[in-house]
């Protein structure tokens, strides 16, 4: 097999705000949207539901990671200056619920996602979501090979690696999120014709480059990990220790934000955790 090529991206969501800390919709501020986003350097932004998505080039270094990242997110500030906006990074988020009644603030997911355990999709509950007026923020990974074809278990595997190396440490920021009550379940997934879209994080990690760096990071340590045991038609090492833990018990400790389990999981399996925890 050819070295493979590794991209990473995003398409991670924020919040704006006004003066007061009023939480006001993207609707008509930012442009762009799934069919036309709006370019910026580094990448695009456009509106979803409520939010503000920002999507990256694809990336194949960590400086490019954070670089296009930030300038992205330096592109949003100075749309949303104009109006007088901020943004937070916040992954959830109650609406006055006249902000709303947009058709677009009631549209959700343009595709559904599935649980990588049992590949049953993932039902949403979106009459909540409208009913109590709240939205909520993602931060999903995009992973990109140069062959994504080479092996029919590299894109399950590359999801429970996600899972393993980034869904858990991350239940140490996130704890007990209200996202998770909706999004962000354990191994949830969108196959891609390039790779995958790994869809449990919040956005937390947009909080600072040093967790932007430990995303990447993350990344380029388990692919080398999952391409030298499927060479071998072997499972990688995650995937083995997902199943020393148990799959039901490893999916409800990131379900339900059990810190302490979370904490003790990357310990004893030395899984580096996010630098600022």
């Amino acid at each position: 097999m050819a070295k493979q090529v590794v991209t990473v991206g995003h398409d991670a969501e924020l919040f704006l705000y006004d003066e007061n800390d009023n939480a006001i919709p993207s609707i008509g501020l930012v442009g762009g949207s799934k069919e036309c986003p709006r370019p910026v350097k580094g990448g695009h932004v456009q509106e979803d539901n409520v939010m503000a998505e920002l999507n990256i080039e694809p990336c194949t270094t960590a400086r490019q990671f954070v670089d296009r990242t930030n300038e992205v997110m330096e592109s949003l500030s100075t749309i949303i200056k104009k109006h007088e906006l901020h943004y937070k990074v916040m992954d959830f988020q109650e609406f006055e619920p006249e902000f709303l009644k947009h058709p677009q603030a009631k549209q959700f997911g343009c595709d559904p996602d599935r649980n990588i355990y049992t590949m049953k999709e993932n039902i949403v509950n979106t009459k909540l979501l409208h009913s109590n007026n709240i939205r909520t923020a993602g931060g999903h990974i995009h992973i990109g090979l140069s062959d994504p074809d080479f092996h029919a278990m590299v894109k399950p595997s590359l999801v429970k690696n996600c899972d393993f190396f980034i869904g858990l440490p991350l239940t140490i920021l996130e704890r007990e999120s209200h996202r998770k009550a909706f999004y962000g379940k354990a191994g949830s997934f969108r196959e891609k014709p390039y790779g995958i879209e790994y869809r449990t994080p919040s956005n937390i990690w947009l909080s600072s480059d040093d967790l932007k760096l430990w995303i990447f990071n993350q990344i380029m340590v388990f692919t080398k990990d999952i391409f030298y045991n499927l060479l071998n038609n072997d499972m990688s090492t995650a995937e083995r220790n997902i199943l020393d833990i148990g799959e039901n018990n490893f999916q409800e400790i990131i379900n339900n934000g059990s810190y302490d389990d979370a904490w003790d999981i990357c310990e004893n399996y030395s899984i580096r955790k996010p630098d600022y925890v």
